[in-house]
């Protein structure tokens, strides 16, 4: 945590440094500045080596949190000097030249005399710290050669965690793991299991269990079982497997018990027996390659399994159909485990049953967490009002309990994080129970905080995204996957939001108001997350009277606000002067009508959202947000941007259209907002959708400048843009996504068929009538999805798609005027969902054998002429999903149980048919699956 204040204080400093350059006579600030930077690498170097090493040192604790402040009060001092060397954008050189000696004017005295002494006492802070010797090489172990195996270095044990001698549950991947171990199928190679799981899912007790009926059973000639856990000792995990290997022969320890047992000598001993090792809790793939090389590969019959955490160490020791991923209890199971441990009896009394699912639904089906609160429970007064207060402060309740160790576990795996993650995980506690995040938002939000260090070769955003696979692969975040392989949105379990609201407020790095805001609040906390509309008004009060308080805040956030009666008690808060440093503003859902004037004044903005508000207007004023990174105006009432929003030159992703409604199965008919021309100066933006062209349609050729954009969106086009607006695409050699719409359903996409205009695109969605199937979408190799709507094909589009080696989702919508639509042999290999709409002359549908041969999904919508089941349907196996929308009713009786072509879908798990509504809405009409 320490870490990455240093880092985000670092990041600022080029920009420093490059707008104290323009400012005369501060030459000695400008020193001043990178005196203190200087330090601060060091500083940074110092952390870490410390890293991890904190654990037991209430000295070297006190150290850092000393670092972490200084590096707080440094990040508020180069922004203060930032808000005084500010400068607006002119296009006149006349205008720039007198705004520049004005504003040199007014800001000389607080640049040279009041941020010249904040940096000389921050300069004497370090030089403090550093003649104490704290950051040099003699504070170097904390004051204890203890500290250097690290807080999570726990002793190498032969043993379990006890949690329960039985948990509901493990049934069914309890047999698949044993059933393997007991296989006789001849193999060259010793066979690897992996059970990977998050904190607290049961993978120890579950191989314990099968350790033991497997042991009992005598299938192997000699067993171990050895715990790795986190830094082991590698000659102490091969010293031990040797010594439970020659125990369960009988057989004496080859040389004598103190030689050390080197590879070798384990890998002979074992070399011609069939043996059985379980390796409990395994970190690291290095730790995991250090102990495979003492085992013999060539074993006939032996086995290895493996118990990991961690997805990439589980996917490394075995492939996928050796590995098990325990995944949360089901409601009964938990319930029915919750009440074993809670009750005697084995039976809730009723009036428990209220707070005890209460408390359960915190626990979403973790095993570990369950036993752990139902234990702590049975031992306490079977009264609501105890219930509740333990609902109300549950990891404070487990967290004092002996007996209890998921918060330990969970410590132990946060502490394993590098620093910048550890921030990127606590950052989760800003988000409310049970909240889901896009992955593009928290992707946004970490850029705009500072959290990620530039890559060489990558973007800020591909960085971002790597450390949010990196915490999913850790099992600390819970995520849903696109079609793609890439994450959709993710959240982090309740009780694990809990252990982490606990620690963000520890490191001053959140403070979360649910209930009342004058708790919890310290001058130097660095977010503020509002989930109570009365928290607004306190915090405006506390804040008045004090400050300091908030000199700290960079990032506030909004949610739960749909009870706020009068939206301008926000607007009185964000005017606060203590809010000028402010680099994330997020409204989103909020009760707001109008743009608040006062975020104009909060000049070192990177992120502002008002994504589902009903603002309708953004003001010219904008031009003042200098450093807006990210303008998030998605589903909201505007419907045109002002000419000065093309000098915000920072912009990175401009989110834009206007939501009319959800009554389409997959393209909504969203409208695009107006932009004007200028737009080619953003040359930084990444993302730009959905814009409407102006009136003169100008800003297609000025597209051709923004070189940087992965995904554009535009709607309104007319026939006479192609030709500008493929010259334009081609410039841009990292699109990966395209959504272009013509004016209307007769008005032609003129897309050529002869060059490609983007050969690296992922995601293509065309809405327009087509002359003609463009021949450049059959190379486009690294397609994943595409969607044709108001197409109008005579000809089969099929034939120019069946061959794209890595397609997985096709929607088609009034696309092809044609009868028969057929899927040729052996054609769309990796394609899982396909989506047909509106085909009204379609009457018979063909699937050949070994076509789409992995699709999962089928969505068929308004196909009034069709009235029977594709042909070869039930070759596709892996279909899960049949959903039909408005479809005639001889199609529907035709999968109605009894009937004759009923057993060709007998295979689907999921075939639901929807009706319109008069609202507008789909209903579900009939189940039938």
């Amino acid at each position: 945590m320490e870490g990455i204040a240093v880092t985000v204080a670092l990041s600022l400093v080029q920009t420093v440094l490059s707008s104290l350059d323009r400012v005369p006579f501060q030459k000695n600030l400008r020193d001043q500045v990178e005196e203190v930077t200087n330090s601060l690498g060091t500083m940074q170097a110092y952390l870490r080596d410390m890293e991890g090493r904190e654990g037991r040192s209430w000295v070297l604790k006190e150290r850092m949190k000393q670092v972490r402040d200084i590096a707080y009060d440094t990040e508020n001092v180069l922004d203060e000097i930032m808000l005084h060397v500010t400068y607006r954008y002119h296009r006149h050189r006349i205008t720039k030249k007198t705004h520049e000696f004005f504003h040199n004017l007014a800001h000389w005295i607080p640049l040279h005399n009041t941020m010249s002494s904040k940096m000389e006492g921050i300069k004497e802070r370090i030089v403090g710290i550093t003649a104490s010797d704290q950051l040099g090489g003699g504070g170097g172990d904390g004051g204890g050669s203890s500290l250097c195996e690290g807080p999570n270095s726990r002793p190498w044990v032969e043993h379990c965690d006890h949690i329960e001698d039985e948990i509901v549950g493990f049934e069914k991947p309890r047999e698949e793991l044993i059933c393997q171990l007991r296989g006789t199928e001849p193999r060259q190679k010793t066979m690897i299991i992996s059970v990977v799981g998050p904190c607290g899912s049961g993978k120890s007790l579950l191989a314990k269990k099968v350790y033991g009926i497997i042991r009992s059973h005598e299938l192997f000639d000699c067993y171990a079982w050895v715990r790795v856990s986190h830094s082991p000792k590698i000659e102490h995990i091969l010293q031990s497997m040797l010594k439970q290997f020659c125990s369960s022969t009988k057989e004496p320890i080859p040389d004598h018990e103190s030689v050390a047992v080197t590879p070798a000598k384990l890998w002979n001993y074992l070399q011609q027996k069939r043996f059985v090792v379980f390796l409990d809790d395994i970190w690291s793939i290095k730790d995991w390659e250090n102990i495979r090389g003492a085992l013999p590969n060539k074993s006939s019959g032996s086995r290895i399994v493996v118990t990991t955490r961690k997805l990439d160490v589980a996917s490394f020791c075995s492939d996928e159909h050796h590995t098990h991923n325990l995944t949360c209890l089901s409601g009964p199971e938990a319930w029915k485990l919750f009440c074993k441990k809670a009750f005697q009896a084995n039976k809730c009394p009723p009036e428990l049953e209220d707070w005890s699912k209460k408390i359960m639904k915190r626990c979403e089906g973790n095993p570990h967490a369950i036993v752990a609160v139902g234990t702590l429970l049975s031992k306490k007064q079977q009264n609501p009002t105890v219930w509740k207060r333990m609902h109300d402060s549950l990891v404070s309740e487990v967290g004092t309990s002996s007996s209890l160790s998921i918060i330990n576990k969970l410590l132990a795996s946060y502490k394993d994080l590098p620093w910048n993650l550890q921030s990127c995980f606590l950052y989760f506690s800003v988000f409310p129970e049970d909240h889901s995040i896009e992955r593009g938002r928290l992707v946004r939000l970490w850029i705009a905080e500072g959290f990620v260090e530039e890559t060489r070769g990558k973007t800020l955003e591909e960085v971002a995204e790597d450390y949010l696979n990196e915490l999913v692969g850790s099992n600390l975040v819970h995520a849903t996957w696109n079609f793609d392989g890439r994450v959709k949105d993710c959240r982090v379990l309740n009780f694990v939001l809990e252990f982490i609201i606990q620690k963000s407020e520890e490191e001053n790095l959140v403070s979360v108001l649910a209930k009342t805001a004058d708790t919890r609040l310290s001058e130097k906390f660095r977010r503020l997350s509002i989930h109570n509309p009365s928290c607004i008004t306190q915090i405006s009060t506390a804040f008045r009277s004090n400050s300091v308080l908030s000199s700290s805040v960079r990032s506030t956030f909004f949610f739960k606000m749909d009870k706020l009666s009068d939206p301008s008690v926000i607007t009185d808060m964000l005017g606060l002067p203590s809010f000028n440093l402010l680099r994330v503003l997020d409204f989103r859902d909020a009760p707001l009508n109008r743009f608040p004037e006062v975020i104009v004044r909060l000049t070192l903005l990177r992120y502002l959202s008002f994504r589902r508000t009903q603002i309708e207007n953004i003001p010219k004023s904008i031009k003042k947000l200098l450093y807006l990174e990210t303008l998030d105006l998605k589903q909201t009432g505007v419907t045109q941007l002002p000419k000065k929003i093309n000098q915000l030159h920072n912009l990175r992703h401009l989110l834009l259209c206007r939501d009319r409604g959800k009554n389409h199965v997959w393209l909504n008919p969203d409208e695009g907002v107006e932009m004007v021309e200028g737009i080619g100066g953003l040359t930084n933006l990444q993302t730009l959708s959905l814009v409407k062209p102006d009136k003169n349609h100008k800003i297609i050729k000025e597209l051709g400048d923004l070189t940087q954009l992965r995904k554009l969106g535009l709607i309104d086009l007319k026939r006479e843009d192609g030709k500008d607006l493929c010259a334009s695409i081609q410039r841009m050699e990292n699109l990966s996504t395209l959504d272009v719409s013509s004016t209307g359903k007769q008005e032609p996409l003129d897309m050529p068929s002869h060059a490609c205009p983007c050969p690296h695109l992922q995601h293509l969605y065309l809405k327009g009538h087509l002359p003609e199937f463009p021949k450049w979408i059959s190379s486009l190799t690294n397609l994943f999805r595409i969607r044709l709507k108001w197409s109008g094909l005579t000809s089969n589009p099929l034939v120019a798609l069946h061959s794209l080696p890595n397609l997985m989702e096709l929607q088609m919508d009034d696309a092809f005027t044609g009868e028969e639509l057929v899927f040729k042999a052996g054609g769309f290999k990796k394609l899982k969902m396909l989506h047909i709409e509106q085909f009204d002359h379609l009457h018979t549908v063909v699937v050949e054998e070994g076509s789409m041969s992995v699709l999962q999904k089928l969505t068929l919508r308004s196909c009034g002429q069709l009235k029977m089941l594709p042909l070869g349907i039930n070759s596709l196996t892996r279909l899960k999903e049949l959903l039909l929308y408005s479809m005639p009713a001889e199609f529907i009786s035709g999968l109605q149980k009894g009937s004759d072509d009923r057993e060709m879908v007998e295979h689907i798990d999921v075939i639901h048919s929807f009706i319109l509504q008069d609202d507008g809405c789909w209903s579900l009409d009939q189940n039938l699956s």
